[in-house]
């Protein structure tokens, strides 16, 4: 019985493994690939920070950052923060002495201060490399490519008082799975064992 099985998947493997090796490596459409992109009027890591450029400390107003971009009415994913959460993205190793002027002013305006935290992200992962060592467990080659832009703008009385970023331009990593057993590697609960 064992024998006939064993047999079975080998005939199985070798059939996948041949018409892998048939096709071109990397086919696309033939390996799962997924991306991660947030809803953004950006389509770009450069829009994102040429849009934030344009803001400016003591000058933007609500009106300007909302054309820019930043309206969370229109826009989703950007985040209000009230002044309580501004203080708090700088953590407990900042005294309010320490404080850029712009949050020192939204502290005491209070209620009167609005932040707008926005994270753009457009990140794909994509499966490559053998097809037929991929498919049977062999061998996983992933590569991800991508960027992230974030930034946060503090307005006290609908004036931008304070502006923060940072992002990662060009995202590009690699990662490997080896599996020396392929489909066997996680199939020893499956193999009846010997009386």
């Amino acid at each position: 019985m064992r024998t006939h099985l064993m047999t079975r998947m080998t005939a199985v493997m070798m059939a996948v493994w041949l018409a892998g090796c048939a096709s071109s490596p990397g086919m696309p459409g033939v390996l799962p690939e997924n991306s991660n992109k947030s809803q953004m009027p950006w389509a770009t890591y450069a829009e994102g920070q040429t849009a934030y450029d344009a803001v400016k400390i003591g000058a933007s107003t609500l009106s300007d950052i909302k054309t820019l971009g930043f309206d969370p009415a229109k826009v989703p994913n950007i985040k209000v923060l009230n002044y309580v959460d501004v203080v708090n993205l700088f953590g407990p190793a900042f005294k309010m002495e320490d404080m850029p002027a712009g949050i020192k002013t939204c502290v005491a305006a209070k209620e009167g201060c609005t932040a707008y935290a926005v994270r753009a992200t457009h990140v794909k992962n994509k499966r490559d490399g053998n097809i037929a060592a991929d498919l049977l467990g062999f061998q996983k080659h992933t590569t991800t490519i991508g960027w992230e832009f974030t930034a946060t703008l503090v307005l006290v009385n609908d004036k931008v008082v304070y502006k923060l970023w940072n992002g990662t331009p060009d995202i590009k990593a690699s990662s490997r799975e080896f599996n020396p057993l392929g489909p066997m590697q996680n199939m020893s609960g499956m193999i009846p064992k010997p009386f």
